[in-house]
Parts: structure tokens; C-alpha cells; sequence
């Protein structure tokens, strides 16, 4: 399969939350995690992404899900035993702040971009949204696993403004793993900046000037730019000429939804066009789990502008 190809979801209709799953598969993978945390002793809420226990406790189902996706029906149960002790786990683990001094934080310090529908008490760290959906904090990224800032840390350490400028710093400061052009079948280029680290989509927040320092492309601030993030590993976007732009939106809500649906460290299946001032969502998900193009009057009035000047 292409990078901007389709996956199917075969004959049934897909899950409206889980999207990577039919109905039927959904529930049954819904089922067993609701088995797995009795046999674990705990008594939870079933909801379709999420459980929540007796504690409020919640834990999300995209991340388990979508490897389970790819495995035989039998194994889940295994592999959500498995996931679900590794959470229980990291709640009883100590402060991850605790015993650090405030010469260890700089170079471990991240701004990073998640989604906000998947983060618990958000009101207890700085935040800022970056787009609808997505949400930019502070990370601290420690040998084996990343600490998300609370309002007492960032004070502690500096105060949130002078550590999210080292945090954009560190980002800036990151290898380019793989930087791929990949031309959609309607036509446009849409740049994508791949790899491993945990930080790669969250490069997004050094749009534009990431673009102009990789392509080379300046970017006409009448026209902007998209952009997509579908999971942690994958940033993409299109510099904003001419009326190429019109295959790179269709390229991109393929690539966005199929990245989000696949992988672990789901960001966001939309496509997103910088308007001036701010992010503004251009793709959104159907019932039945399709994705469509929305054009608000300031996107309509780049698209006619590239046309007239053909």
C-alpha cells in the first residue's frame, strides 16, 4: 500500500471511535478489555474509547487497539493483560520530577503536541491549543518515559514561558530522520518529515520556517500552508503556489487519516490550514467514519485567488 493509499474495513461498517476496527470487531475488542481489567481485580465503566475505574482513573483504548488490529482475535486478551499492567504500574511509580536538579531539565525539556481528548486533568498543566483537536505541553524526556509538566513543575524549573522556549530550541535541535516529497495522485507536493522519536510530529510547532530550512520554500503569508500530524512519527505539509494545492488537500486527508488510524501516538486525522493568525480545520470525520473537505470563506478565497492567477 502507498503512503496515500486506502485501507479498507472490508464489508461491515467501520467503528465511529475505534476506526481501524469494524462494529463488531470494536465491540468484542471492548468486551475483552472489560475481562481483562476484572481478572486484574478492578471493576471499570465501559465507554466506546476509553474505561474508567472506581479511582476516575481513565485509560484510552487507541494505542492497545491499534496493535491489536493487526493480531489474531485470540492473542488480545494477552496483549491487553500485558498493556494494561505497564499502566497500573506507572501509577504507583515515584515523582519523576523528584530528586532532579534544575541544571538536568533544560536538555530534557520538550514542547510537544498531543491530543486533547486523550489527556486526563489538562487543567493542572500549561497548555496552549495548537490547533482544534491538539493541544501543545511541556515534556520532560527522562531514560525511560516522558513526564508531562504540571503548574508546580514549571514553576519550580523556570517558569512555563522560558521553558517552552527551551523546549521549541531542543525540537529545532532534533536529527531529520527521513524527509520524504510525495506527489498524491491529483497532483501537489507534500513534504513529510518521518521518524522514531517521540518529538518528530511535534516539529510542526517550527512551521514555517521548518519548511523554508528543509525545502527552501517561502511561504506567501496571503496563501499559508496545510498541515497534518497523524500520529507522533509523522509531520507533512504543502507550501501553499498555486492551484496544486488542491491535490495536496486530498493527498493529505489520506495520508492524516491513514497515519492516525494505524499507529500508535494517534495525533489527529485532519488536514489543517494556517490562515494568518492560527490553525483551522479543513477535514472532518463522517458517522460512518468517511472523511470529507470542509471550506470555510477565507480557505474559498485562497483557492479562487490561486485559480485566477493560472
Amino acid at each position: 500500500m502507498g503512503i496515500f493509499g486506502n485501507k479498507s474495513a472490508g464489508t461491515e461498517t467501520p467503528d465511529s471511535h475505534l476506526t481501524f476496527f469494524s462494529v463488531s470487531d470494536a465491540n468484542e475488542f471492548r468486551a475483552a478489555t472489560r475481562q481483562v481489567f476484572a481478572e486484574l481485580g478492578y471493576e471499570v465503566d465501559v465507554y466506546p474509547d476509553h474505561a474508567v475505574d472506581r479511582a476516575g482513573r481513565k485509560f484510552g483504548f487507541w494505542n492497545i487497539a491499534a496493535v491489536c488490529q493487526s493480531e489474531p482475535h485470540q492473542v488480545w486478551p494477552g496483549l491487553i493483560r500485558g498493556h494494561l499492567q505497564r499502566l497500573l504500574t506507572s501509577f504507583d511509580t515515584p515523582d519523576p520530577f523528584q530528586g532532579l536538579s534544575p541544571a538536568d531539565i533544560p536538555g530534557r525539556t520538550f514542547a510537544r503536541l498531543y491530543e486533547e481528548s486523550v489527556v486526563p486533568e489538562l487543567d493542572g498543566h500549561p497548555h496552549r491549543e495548537f490547533a482544534p483537536g491538539v493541544i501543545e505541553m511541556l515534556a520532560l524526556d527522562l531514560p525511560d518515559t516522558v513526564a508531562v509538566f504540571r503548574h508546580e513543575n514549571a514553576r519550580t524549573y523556570g517558569g512555563y514561558a522560558a521553558l517552552r522556549e527551551q523546549g521549541l530550541a531542543n525540537l529545532h535541535g532534533l536529527d531529520v530522520e527521513r524527509l520524504e516529497h510525495m506527489t498524491p495522485p491529483e497532483g501537489g507536493t507534500v513534504t513529510a518529515l518521518i521518524g522514531e522519536s517521540f518529538y518528530t510530529a511535534s516539529r510542526a510547532l517550527l512551521l514555517p520556517g521548518l519548511a523554508t530550512e528543509l525545502t527552501g520554500k517561502q511561504v506567501r503569508e496571503d496563501y499559508g500552508w496545510l498541515m497534518c500530524i497523524p500520529n507522533r512519527h509523522q509531520v507533512a505539509w504543502h507550501v501553499i503556489e498555486d492551484t496544486s494545492v488542491i491535490g495536496a488537500v486530498s493527498g493529505m486527508a489520506r495520508f492524516a487519516a491513514a497515519g492516525y488510524t494505524n499507529s500508535p501516538g494517534p495525533l489527529s486525522p485532519h488536514v489543517y490550514w494556517w490562515n494568518g493568525t492560527g490553525y483551522e480545520q479543513l477535514t472532518e470525520v463522517s458517522d460512518d467514519g468517511g472523511l470529507t473537505v470542509r471550506v470555510g470563506p477565507d480557505f474559498q478565497a485562497v483557492l479562487e485567488s490561486v485559480m485566477a492567477a493560472r
